[in-house]
This record gives C-alpha cells, sequence and structure tokens, in this order.
C-alpha cells in the first residue's frame, strides 16, 4: 500500500547562515526531531521559508534531511514552485535523495481557478513516482475546496491533505467526502491550535510548524488521543495554546523561529531585514514565551 502522511509531521524550520541554509545546525535539528518521537518531517515547507529558497537550495534541504534521516523516520519533501514543470523537476529531484513523498501548494503568486488548479495538481502527480500529499495554505495561495480535494483524491499517487486553512468546516467536508473517492485518504490538519479537535473529527494527524518546536509536546498530544484518554489530551492542547498564540503573534515565520531558537537551535540570520520595531516585539516576547515552553514541557515529564 502507498504511504500516507500520519502521526505527527514537522513543518521544518530552515537555519540560515551566510545567505544560504545552514545544514550543520539542520542535520542537529533533524536528529531532535526524531529523537522526540515525531511521525515524519517536511522539509522545504512555508514556515521554513520555502519563497526564500532557489531551486538548488531546496533540493540541498531535502537531500540533507533525507541523508541524515537515514530511514528513521519518512520525509515528505516539499515541492513548492510557480509553475508544474519545476514542481516535476523538484519531486523527481526528491525521489533520486530518497524522500519517501512529495508535497505540494497550489502554484504561488497568481490566482487560479478550481479546475485550473486540479488539472495542475494531476498534472504533477501523474508525473511522479512519489505518493503526493496536497496542500491547503489560503495564506498565500488559492484555496483548495474540499470538493476538488475529494475529486483529486480519486488519483492514485494523491494520497492526503494538509489543511492549513484553519476552516474547521471545509475540513468537516473533506473528511466526510474524500474517503468516497478513496476510503484511506489522510486528512491532516495543518493548524497546531486545532490538532486535538481535528483528531476527534477523524484527521489521521498534523503538520505544523509547533511539531517542530514542541515535537514532544505535539507527540504527547497524540499519543494520549490515541491511547483513548481525551480529556488528557484535551487538557495539553488547551495547556500549550498560549504557547502557539505567542508564536502566532509575530509576523510569519518568525515567532516559530523564536520557539525554535529557545529550544537551543538558532536559525541565523533573517532573509529581510527586520524593523526596530518587529525587533522590538521579538525581544519583548522572548522571556515570556521561554517561560510558557518550560512551563509546558515540564507538565509533560
Amino acid at each position: 500500500m502507498m504511504l500516507r502522511p500520519s502521526g505527527v509531521i514537522s513543518a521544518m524550520l530552515t537555519p540560515w547562515k551566510a545567505g544560504k541554509p545552514d545544514m550543520d545546525m539542520l542535520r542537529k535539528i533533524v536528529d531532535f526531531q526524531i529523537a522526540a518521537g515525531l511521525s515524519a518531517l517536511f522539509p522545504v515547507s512555508s514556515v521554513g521559508e520555502a519563497g526564500y529558497m532557489d531551486v538548488e537550495q531546496k533540493r540541498a534541504v531535502v537531500e540533507t534531511v533525507v541523508e541524515q534521516t537515514a530511514g528513521r523516520v519518512p520525509v515528505w519533501a516539499g515541492i513548492p514552485a510557480t509553475t508544474a514543470d519545476e514542481s516535476i523537476a523538484l519531486a523527481h529531484a526528491a525521489e533520486r535523495a530518497g524522500a519517501s513523498g512529495v508535497v505540494l501548494m497550489p502554484p504561488s503568486f497568481y490566482h487560479y481557478d478550481a479546475a485550473t488548479l486540479t488539472t495542475v495538481f494531476r498534472q504533477v502527480a501523474s508525473a511522479v513516482n512519489l505518493p503526493l500529499c496536497l496542500y491547503n495554505i489560503p495564506f498565500f495561495a488559492d484555496p483548495l475546496s474540499a470538493e476538488s480535494v475529494a475529486e483529486l483524491a480519486a488519483h492514485p499517487n494523491i494520497v492526503g491533505i494538509k489543511d492549513s486553512s484553519g476552516d474547521a468546516v471545509g475540513m468537516m467536508k473533506m473528511l466526510s467526502c474524500c474517503p468516497q473517492a478513496d476510503a484511506d485518504f489522510a486528512v491532516m490538519t495543518g493548524r497546531e491550535e486545532f490538532f486535538f479537535s481535528a483528531l476527534c473529527a477523524g484527521a489521521t494527524g498534523s503538520v505544523t510548524a509547533t511539531a517542530g518546536v514542541l515535537p514532544e509536546v505535539m507527540r504527547k498530544i497524540y499519543d494520549l488521543f490515541s491511547e483513548g484518554k481525551t480529556e488528557q489530551s484535551k487538557a495539553l492542547q488547551f495547556a500549550a495554546l498560549p504557547v502557539m498564540s505567542m508564536m502566532a503573534s509575530l509576523p510569519f515565520p518568525l515567532g516559530y523561529k523564536l520557539g525554535m531558537s529557545l529550544r537551543g537551535f538558532p536559525l541565523g540570520e533573517n532573509k529581510i531585514p527586520l524593523s526596530d520595531e518587529i525587533k522590538q516585539k521579538i525581544d519583548d516576547l522572548s522571556f515570556s514565551l521561554n517561560k510558557e515552553i518550560t512551563s509546558l514541557l515540564t507538565l509533560i515529564k
């Protein structure tokens, strides 16, 4: 059976050094996240600033993550691009590198209707050998409706979706209609704040930035739920909400980068110079966020 996303997957942040991805730090992050119990890794993600990477940097990040992972967990490689041809080329490179699957968001920058988006996803899925996970992220690209996702779920290479819309009604529709096309189609939430609720609704897991920053916590929410300890799982989700809200309060993805640095993994310089106002906001948030993270990690021990 073709691999499908499930469990707790990190949308990986990217460390930078001298204007390029810092592969040494990236390897340390891979080991940290796997040791903390994550189900899989997703490099070249939106929170990982894929929009700042050229094609070669995207390929190199995937190659490094796959090599460091060394088969311990699956690697779902991001293949975001403006054109289908570039996404296909990135998918072929990911396959050569040994990735387990690929993750594709709608083409960025320009806007398209639902029929065009469906055509693009089918074109990429038909051109690659790896399982493909759809990525719904209206924050950066055209949204995918539940009806379009259900239509795409019938494609043999399209195995699931990371739904980062935050639209609970839309996700419920996906959970309802996608099994009619593919009984095993995996619906994963891309919103950490909604993790417990998504599991209750029937989602197979989550793919989030918080899974990279706090892998132990996200894994615990999932494990408690899987063990039937739903009240404890819900309590931990609620306990984690202040940290999630703090990280989301800064311009994306700066809050998650701050969280990662507080965990001992500095991500280097920012690709775009920050204003003094934003720098001050980061400084102001640092102490309280660190306090909340420490408290949360103590809670799960």
